[in-house]
Protein backbone atom coordinates (compact mmCIF):
# COMPACT_ATOMS: atom_id res chain seq x y z
CA UNK A 1 0.00 0.00 0.00
CA UNK A 2 1.59 3.41 -0.87
CA UNK A 3 0.88 6.43 1.40
CA UNK A 4 -0.20 10.00 -0.13
CA UNK A 5 2.15 12.75 -0.14
CA UNK A 6 1.05 15.79 -1.17
CA UNK A 7 4.98 16.83 -1.36
CA UNK A 8 5.31 13.96 -3.86
CA UNK A 9 1.98 15.07 -5.43
CA UNK A 10 3.38 18.66 -5.96
CA UNK A 11 6.54 17.44 -7.04
CA UNK A 12 4.77 14.91 -9.46
CA UNK A 13 2.55 17.90 -11.41
CA UNK A 14 5.77 20.66 -11.02
CA UNK A 15 7.70 18.09 -12.94
CA UNK A 16 5.71 17.44 -15.43
CA UNK A 17 4.26 21.39 -16.31
CA UNK A 18 8.24 21.64 -16.47
CA UNK A 19 8.24 19.18 -19.21
CA UNK A 20 5.83 21.22 -21.23
CA UNK A 21 6.80 23.89 -20.74
CA UNK A 22 10.62 23.21 -21.36
CA UNK A 23 9.40 21.67 -25.04
CA UNK A 24 7.22 24.73 -25.72
CA UNK A 25 10.45 26.86 -25.52
CA UNK A 26 12.07 24.61 -28.07
CA UNK A 27 10.65 26.89 -31.55
CA UNK A 28 11.77 23.61 -33.09
CA UNK A 29 10.72 20.79 -30.76
CA UNK A 30 9.42 17.86 -31.90
CA UNK A 31 5.90 17.61 -31.45
CA UNK A 32 5.40 13.76 -30.62
CA UNK A 33 7.28 14.69 -27.91
CA UNK A 34 5.19 17.77 -27.24
CA UNK A 35 2.21 15.19 -27.24
CA UNK A 36 3.90 12.88 -24.80
CA UNK A 37 4.88 15.61 -22.18
CA UNK A 38 1.34 16.46 -22.71
CA UNK A 39 -0.09 12.99 -21.93
CA UNK A 40 2.21 12.88 -18.76
CA UNK A 41 1.11 16.32 -17.58
CA UNK A 42 -2.68 14.68 -18.11
CA UNK A 43 -1.43 11.61 -16.02
CA UNK A 44 0.18 14.06 -13.10
CA UNK A 45 -3.28 15.61 -13.00
CA UNK A 46 -5.54 12.87 -13.23
CA UNK A 47 -3.91 11.12 -10.62
CA UNK A 48 -3.93 7.43 -10.49
CA UNK A 49 -6.83 5.00 -11.62
CA UNK A 50 -9.19 4.46 -8.29
CA UNK A 51 -9.23 1.15 -7.36
CA UNK A 52 -12.05 -0.89 -7.48
CA UNK A 53 -13.44 0.98 -10.35
CA UNK A 54 -12.30 -2.00 -12.67
CA UNK A 55 -9.26 -0.40 -13.82
CA UNK A 56 -10.96 1.41 -16.19
CA UNK A 57 -9.83 4.78 -17.54
CA UNK A 58 -11.62 6.64 -19.87
CA UNK A 59 -8.69 7.81 -21.66
CA UNK A 60 -8.21 4.60 -22.64
CA UNK A 61 -11.15 2.02 -22.66
CA UNK A 62 -14.44 1.68 -23.66
CA UNK A 63 -16.68 2.61 -20.88
CA UNK A 64 -20.20 0.96 -21.14
CA UNK A 65 -19.02 -2.41 -21.79
CA UNK A 66 -16.23 -5.00 -20.57
CA UNK A 67 -15.39 -8.39 -22.37
CA UNK A 68 -15.40 -11.63 -20.23
CA UNK A 69 -12.46 -13.83 -20.46
CA UNK A 70 -13.90 -16.95 -17.99
CA UNK A 71 -15.73 -14.81 -15.65
CA UNK A 72 -13.23 -12.05 -15.27
CA UNK A 73 -14.54 -8.81 -16.73
CA UNK A 74 -11.43 -7.21 -18.59
CA UNK A 75 -11.35 -3.59 -20.12
CA UNK A 76 -11.78 -2.60 -23.65
CA UNK A 77 -9.58 -0.68 -25.26
CA UNK A 78 -11.03 2.14 -27.13
CA UNK A 79 -8.84 0.90 -30.41
CA UNK A 80 -10.08 -2.64 -30.25
CA UNK A 81 -13.68 -1.24 -29.82
CA UNK A 82 -13.23 0.93 -32.79
CA UNK A 83 -11.76 -2.06 -34.78
CA UNK A 84 -14.18 -4.00 -33.96
CA UNK A 85 -17.37 -1.82 -34.60
CA UNK A 86 -15.65 -1.12 -37.63
CA UNK A 87 -15.28 -4.63 -38.78
CA UNK A 88 -19.22 -5.34 -37.73
CA UNK A 89 -20.53 -2.19 -39.83
CA UNK A 90 -17.85 -3.74 -43.19
CA UNK A 91 -19.77 -6.96 -42.86
CA UNK A 92 -23.42 -5.39 -42.46
CA UNK A 93 -25.68 -5.64 -45.22
CA UNK A 94 -26.71 -2.92 -47.03
CA UNK A 95 -30.57 -1.63 -47.16
CA UNK A 96 -31.80 -3.36 -50.24
CA UNK A 97 -29.58 -6.21 -49.89
CA UNK A 98 -31.49 -9.72 -49.08
CA UNK A 99 -34.58 -10.39 -46.51
CA UNK A 100 -38.15 -8.70 -46.46
CA UNK A 101 -36.83 -5.43 -44.56
CA UNK A 102 -38.38 -6.10 -41.15
CA UNK A 103 -34.34 -5.77 -39.83
CA UNK A 104 -33.98 -2.27 -40.92
CA UNK A 105 -34.60 0.40 -38.47
CA UNK A 106 -36.43 3.14 -39.68
CA UNK A 107 -35.73 6.67 -38.68
CA UNK A 108 -37.53 9.99 -39.74
CA UNK A 109 -35.17 12.70 -41.20
CA UNK A 110 -35.22 14.75 -37.93
CA UNK A 111 -34.82 11.91 -36.38
CA UNK A 112 -31.31 10.42 -38.71
CA UNK A 113 -30.32 14.08 -38.47
CA UNK A 114 -30.69 14.22 -34.59
CA UNK A 115 -28.73 10.93 -34.62
CA UNK A 116 -25.95 12.05 -36.87
CA UNK A 117 -25.39 15.18 -35.00
CA UNK A 118 -24.92 13.58 -31.79
CA UNK A 119 -22.84 10.85 -33.46
CA UNK A 120 -20.52 14.02 -34.88
CA UNK A 121 -20.54 15.61 -31.31
CA UNK A 122 -19.38 12.67 -29.80
CA UNK A 123 -16.39 11.58 -32.22
CA UNK A 124 -15.13 15.37 -31.82
CA UNK A 125 -15.47 14.40 -27.48
CA UNK A 126 -13.03 11.63 -28.38
CA UNK A 127 -10.37 13.45 -30.15
CA UNK A 128 -7.80 14.82 -28.05
CA UNK A 129 -8.83 18.31 -26.65
CA UNK A 130 -10.83 20.19 -23.84
CA UNK A 131 -13.61 17.28 -23.73
CA UNK A 132 -10.94 14.13 -23.99
CA UNK A 133 -7.66 15.46 -22.51
CA UNK A 134 -4.75 15.15 -24.69
CA UNK A 135 -4.59 11.42 -24.95
CA UNK A 136 -4.90 10.52 -28.46
CA UNK A 137 -6.65 6.86 -27.74
CA UNK A 138 -9.94 7.64 -28.44
CA UNK A 139 -8.85 9.24 -32.30
CA UNK A 140 -9.77 5.66 -33.91
CA UNK A 141 -13.07 5.42 -32.15
CA UNK A 142 -13.65 9.23 -33.15
CA UNK A 143 -13.09 8.06 -37.12
CA UNK A 144 -15.44 4.92 -36.92
CA UNK A 145 -18.10 7.64 -35.13
CA UNK A 146 -17.62 9.98 -37.58
CA UNK A 147 -17.85 7.69 -40.66
CA UNK A 148 -21.54 6.09 -39.34
CA UNK A 149 -22.89 9.99 -38.68
CA UNK A 150 -21.92 10.57 -42.12
CA UNK A 151 -23.71 7.18 -43.54
CA UNK A 152 -26.77 8.73 -41.33
CA UNK A 153 -26.73 12.57 -42.87
CA UNK A 154 -26.08 11.42 -46.55
CA UNK A 155 -29.74 9.86 -46.07
CA UNK A 156 -30.80 13.19 -44.92
CA UNK A 157 -31.48 16.64 -46.88
CA UNK A 158 -28.78 18.41 -45.14
CA UNK A 159 -26.14 15.71 -46.01
CA UNK A 160 -22.50 15.53 -43.84
CA UNK A 161 -21.06 18.80 -42.83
Amino acid sequence: MTTYSITDEIQRLRTAATRVLGILDDPEGDPRALQGALSGLYEAVRGPVAEGDGGLDPARHYLSQQKYVGKQAVPIALDQRAADVRERLREDRGLDEGGDGTANVLLTELQAMAVGGLLLELAERLRPGAAFGPSREGEELAAVVTELAHTVLDQTFVGRR
